[in-house]
């Protein structure tokens, strides 16, 4: 291990942590609701139709959600000045990509979420465009979160594959939470058909922890720096955060939320889960960012 002094922590406004977030989970959100309208679209069986109709909260949502997501990256970069050289240079870094992605997004799901509250008949081919382009936004989003991060090559804990990984499985599952949660509020209580929408989320839960577990292992022994972050995060600093925030309200409590809810069936259960699977998402993001470490003769930044 090298010595302490010889690294100093490189740390985000947490502004850019709960851009993280919100942009993963609006982006995840309308993801699911894509899938299951698609899924009902070829499948036209109740089942399918109950599915969609669950899943509609996506497509409201995920406006909402990516609207203040893009305000919080706003504040962010701290003047109109800033915001504007970013959309002028759309290829210039993986920052200016990732706000056009953003923006592209922003405005197909606000059109598509006005269409699903105004509109009585949508053309189909419309509603297809906008499940697979929106998807597509919407996995770029998601995999740009992780690239901000891993693009920055002198953080060493960031400098992996597994990082956008680890993103893109996170926004898929904090958005279902969101998708499910959502549907709970307004009193739609899981049928047959929309269980599967929360045994997918129990999926996808234990996809997550398999993806962190393989991103920490890789990382230790990556290099003495990521070793040292992850350090940080098991027994360091921000040991609470990880052990509280990601591993007992993203991982355990949900886990257990699942397998208590086979015999006591309720909708209240399913918040607790949601509102865990939320929780866990946010504190990985807030962990990563918290947890990195860099040389500083080897400082390296957003091109």
């Amino acid at each position: 291990m090298l010595a302490a002094d010889a690294w100093e922590p490189l740390i985000f406004s947490v502004y850019i942590v709960w851009y993280l977030f919100l942009a993963g989970v609006a982006s995840g959100a309308f993801v699911v609701a894509s899938l299951c309208s698609a899924y009902d679209a070829l499948k036209r069986t109740n089942a399918s139709e109950a599915l969609a109709v669950r899943a509609q909260g996506g497509f409201i949502v995920a406006p909402v959600v990516m609207m203040l997501a893009a305000l919080v990256l706003f504040i962010d970069l701290g003047s109109p000045e800033k915001a504007w050289q970013v959309v002028l240079t759309p290829f210039e870094s993986v920052v200016s990509v990732g706000a056009w992605l953003v923006v592209l997004f922003l405005v197909l799901s606000a059109i598509v979420a006005l269409c699903g509250l105004v509109a009585r008949t949508v053309p189909s081919w419309f509603l297809w465009f906008s499940w697979i382009a929106g998807s597509a936004l919407g996995l770029g989003v998601m995999t740009y979160t992780g690239l901000l991060l891993s693009d920055l090559v002198a953080i060493d804990v960031w400098h992996t594959w597994l990082l956008p990984l680890l993103f893109i499985v996170s926004s898929l599952a904090t958005g279902l939470a969101c998708v499910l949660a959502i549907g709970a509020l307004l009193g739609n209580r899981l049928t047959d058909p929309t269980e599967r929408l929360w045994f997918s989320s129990g999926i996808l839960g234990l996809l997550e922890a398999a993806v962190l577990v393989a991103y920490l292992v890789d990382r230790v022994v990556f290099s003495e720096t990521a070793s040292a972050s992850v350090e940080a995060l098991l027994t360091g600093d921000l040991a609470g955060f990880f052990w509280l925030g990601i591993v007992v309200c993203g991982i355990v409590a949900p886990f257990f939320i699942h397998v208590l809810y086979k015999k006591m069936r309720g909708e209240a259960l399913l918040l607790f889960g949601c509102a865990g699977v939320l929780v866990g998402g946010f504190f990985v993001r807030y962990c990563i960012v918290g947890a990195a470490l860099y040389t500083p003769l080897a400082v390296g930044g957003f091109s």
